[in-house]
């Protein structure tokens, strides 16, 4: 079916519009449920990553420590996605599925926006006068941390926000005795 629509688009048979739109959520549906906010070990898969990324960023916060210029991870969406949604980033307050198309067209989980080719997430420490400052940039966009009520909160408040994921985000604990499932099968 994706090709005889891709096709049809191609040559513009039809309008497209309508079947654009249910390509791109089919796509955000296998996107949430495989590697975002629909299963909570998705997002607690990252908590290596998450744990490497606050510990960067204490080391640089510490008043008098020289800081590194910067800390580049590379990775690709399979690795964004995940962190994004352990931050609790882009989740709607219902999950996208088969039967709720039509609620979730102002959804703000679409993976091809959040995680396009080329895809960044950047955490960037400034040091101003009332203590240190964390700004997140998703690709180079500005993007307020969940529960915080301006785009560049102190970062003991981000810490503070995160406090449950920074005592307790195991990975290994977390996968630790997870029954093992069928063979995965792509949508």
């Amino acid at each position: 079916l994706d090709v005889v629509v891709a096709v049809a688009v191609a040559v513009q048979y039809f309008d497209s519009t309508f079947c654009v739109q249910v390509l791109e959520y089919k796509g955000d549906l296998k996107q949430y449920w495989k590697r975002a906010h629909g299963h909570s070990i998705n997002g607690l898969s990252s908590c290596p990553l998450f744990h490497h990324i606050f510990r960067t960023l204490d080391k640089a916060g510490r008043p008098h420590a020289p800081p590194e210029p910067a800390s580049v991870l590379i990775g690709h969406a399979e690795t964004l996605l995940p962190l994004i949604s352990l931050l609790g980033l882009y989740k709607d307050k219902s999950p996208p599925t088969a039967a709720n198309y039509q609620s979730q067209r102002d959804r703000v989980f679409r993976s091809s926006h959040i995680v396009p080719y080329a895809a960044n997430l950047l955490f960037v420490l400034y040091d101003c006068p009332r203590g240190p400052r964390l700004r997140l940039l998703a690709n180079e966009s500005p993007v307020r941390f969940p529960g915080m009520s301006h785009d560049l909160p102190l970062y003991r408040d981000v810490r503070a926000t995160y406090r449950h994921l920074l005592d307790g985000c195991d990975f290994y604990k977390e996968c630790e005795g997870r029954p093992s499932r069928a063979p995965n099968t792509e949508l």
